[in-house]
């Protein structure tokens, strides 16, 4: 019975350890980084897209985006304030703006099934391509610095939980998230043409 006690203790002190190191500010801001890159990422490489209608009720997200990158790069980290500044203004302004002002309705479109379904044979729009990959490219900064305060088993755990929330949401049939190239009848039917601005 005492070898029980001892082996209860050492197990409990080995957790009370790992959990003590573990670093949940950093590790929750890497996990929500991770989430933007991937997100931005399946839009951008046109891997799963929204249709119009569904991504002008997501407005939101570019707020949650915003302040992701407002909490890792002033409060937390304290670097590159200058890069995270323009990525937070680019959002705030699409958020205020949000299917409304003509840049916001082209990010709209751009970004939207109803766009690949208008544009099949392409139709590039650099500055949305280039604006999206600058947000990818803060996010990937912002992760690999917040990875210099996490062990490996926190990187593990951050990446591994954006995986699975891109999945539940990105790749689940309940949401309307499809591929281009292949989208269910009820999401063909959410689809109309683009309007050109």
């Amino acid at each position: 019975m005492g070898s029980l006690k001892i082996d209860f203790a050492v197990g409990y002190n080995a957790t009370k350890m790992v959990l003590s190191s573990f670093n949940f500010v950093a590790s929750i801001l890497f996990t929500l980084e991770c989430y933007h890159i991937i997100g931005h990422l399946a839009i951008l490489l046109r891997i799963r897209m929204l249709p119009r209608r569904d991504l002008v009720r997501i407005r939101l997200y570019f707020l949650v985006d915003a302040l992701t990158v407002f909490i890792t790069n002033f409060i937390y980290i304290g670097k590159l304030k200058w890069l995270a500044t323009l990525q937070i203004i680019q959002h705030l302004f699409y958020f205020f703006t949000w299917d409304q002002s003509y840049l916001a309705k082209k990010i709209i479109d751009w970004s939207s099934l109803d766009w690949f379904s208008s544009y099949k044979n392409g139709r590039v729009e650099l500055d949305s391509i280039l604006g999206t990959a600058f947000d990818v490219g803060v996010h990937a900064i912002n992760a690999y610095i917040l990875s210099q305060y996490m062990s490996m088993l926190e990187i593990f755990i951050g990446v591994s939980i954006s995986y699975m929330s891109i999945g539940y949401f990105l790749f689940s049939s309940k949401y309307a998230w499809s591929s281009p190239y292949s989208m269910p009848k009820w999401v063909q039917q959410r689809i109309r043409p683009i309007v050109p601005l």
